[in-house]
């Protein structure tokens, strides 16, 4: 367009499309430091030229659209990463819990308690008529038993605050879900009509990474630019502008709480997220350390009444029970055993220390400190079946501690790859904050100028 309006119109289009781009920059640089930002670029292009005789001449610029500057296949790798960093820290800081209880370093576990016990049957061996140290006996067997009551009410008050949380857990994925879904209907919205909806999908981003953080999810792309979202075994969370809720009922069985989705309990089915690592633990390693814990009662109590009522007590009369007999309400479990220990002996003298009835034997009280070292429980030894228990819990420990960290490495380096991608550069904004106003100040230079021109030709006609 050669005429003076024409180059006004040409100019005009520029300030308006470099004004638009100094915007971008600016909103760029106030979102520096916002969570889940990606940066925006303006988009330039040349406005279709005009044919002037057999020539065609240019018409300008303008902003066509601003998009929002991301790799969406980073960002499904920082979301796995992220399933699983969470699923290792729930893990990892629950069954630190547990293995308190078992912390035999500060003297915590049962290692105490058991060596007390069986060493004062020794003590015991060398004057079988003391009366203290027969009570020593009997105490030293009830600190034993507190130890194991003790325990298992603590796992079952871990256990049960899990249960709580895995009810929290389930009820902020559904704000979660909801939230997705609103977003989902107005991007849909937006996009519909030819808008920018940059903001409303980084909202939506940082809303489906801390899903992420809760719960192992698949996110599908739409082409309306919405996102469907499942867990990875194919349950609905998300699908376009309708959320599914996940639900939460308690098993008849076990008292705990179960997770359905639409009816249908996908509990062992969930397998990332924080609320993977607060069911695995749970679920799987609490019950394992109680029926440890109860197995070991139960083959003390059996294989020490068993010695204890092969001798005689202080007045001569065939040993009873030292422990409170336990009766598997299932047969091949020892659920309880644990909960219930207790000792039934309250009198000292009925302590059968004797083998062959005079007060002054030693024989049984010898047997009994024997069974220290003597099989117990699945062919191996109190001490030696307690000491695998606190391995394995402790292993696991390490273990998680060690994938929590690995995991961690891999998510920071995948969060740096998104910083530089996505997140804001202030030096970059700067330098293009100097280029899109030096376009601003030559294009309103043109202005200025093609006005004094104007000017100028008016006068020129107002003088003819």
């Amino acid at each position: 367009m050669s005429t003076l309006f024409g180059s006004l119109s040409i100019a005009l289009r520029s300030l308006l499309a470099q004004q638009g781009a100094m915007g971008v920059t600016g909103n760029n640089i106030a979102n520096v430091n916002t969570p889940g930002y990606s940066r925006q670029r303006p988009v330039l292009l040349e406005e279709s030229p005009l044919m002037m005789g057999s020539i065609f001449v240019g018409n300008g610029v303008s902003l066509d659209h601003i998009e929002s500057i991301r790799d969406e296949i980073l960002e499904l790798r920082i979301q796995q990463e992220t399933q699983q960093q969470n699923r290792y820290d729930a893990y990892l800081s629950t069954m630190q819990q547990v293995g308190v209880l078992f912390n035999e370093t500060q003297g915590v576990g049962f290692e105490d308690a058991f060596n007390k016990f069986f060493t004062s049957l020794q003590s015991l061996s060398t004057d079988p008529t003391n009366i203290p140290l027969r009570q020593q006996v009997i105490t030293a067997g009830q600190n034993l038993t507190a130890a194991f009551r003790q325990a298992t009410s603590s796992l079952s008050t871990i256990q049960s605050s899990l249960d709580k949380d895995v009810t929290q857990s389930v009820s902020q994925i559904n704000q979660l879900t909801s939230q997705i879904a609103d977003l989902n209907k107005q991007i849909a919205s937006l996009k519909g009509i030819g808008q920018d909806a940059s903001a409303l999908e980084d909202r939506r981003d940082l809303l489906t990474g801390n899903l992420s953080e809760l719960v192992d999810i698949s996110v599908i792309d739409a082409k309306d630019g919405t996102k469907t979202l499942t867990t990875t075994s194919g349950a609905a969370l998300v699908v376009g502008a309708q959320s599914f809720t996940l639900d939460t009922g308690r098993d008849v069985a076990t008292g705990l709480v179960h997770v359905f989705s639409q009816g249908t309990d996908i509990t062992q089915r969930i397998v990332g997220g924080k609320l993977a690592g607060q069911i695995q633990v749970r679920d799987q390693e609490i019950p394992s350390a109680q029926s440890s814990l109860d197995d070991l009662a139960a083959g003390i109590i059996s294989n020490f009444n068993a010695a204890h009522r092969n001798g005689f007590d202080l007045n001569g009369q065939a040993g009873g029970d030292f422990f409170t007999p336990f009766t598997q309400t299932v047969a091949g479990s020892n659920a309880g055993a644990a909960a219930s220990f207790s000792v039934a002996l309250t009198d000292p003298a009925g302590l059968a220390a004797s083998s062959d009835g005079t007060a002054g034997d030693n024989g049984n009280a010898l047997a009994l400190a024997a069974l220290r070292n003597q099989a117990v429980v699945n062919g191996q030894s109190a001490e030696d079946f307690y000491s695998n228990l606190v391995f394995n819990i402790g292993n696991k420990i390490s273990d998680a501690s060690t994938q929590s960290e690995a995991e961690g490495l891999v998510l920071q380096q995948l969060n740096n790859q998104r910083a530089t991608v996505s997140g804001v550069s202030l030096d970059e904004e700067a330098t293009n904050l100097i280029r899109y106003q030096r376009a601003f100040e030559a294009a309103a230079r043109v202005v200025s100028v093609i006005d004094s021109l104007t000017s100028m030709v008016i006068n020129m006609k107002g003088t003819s």
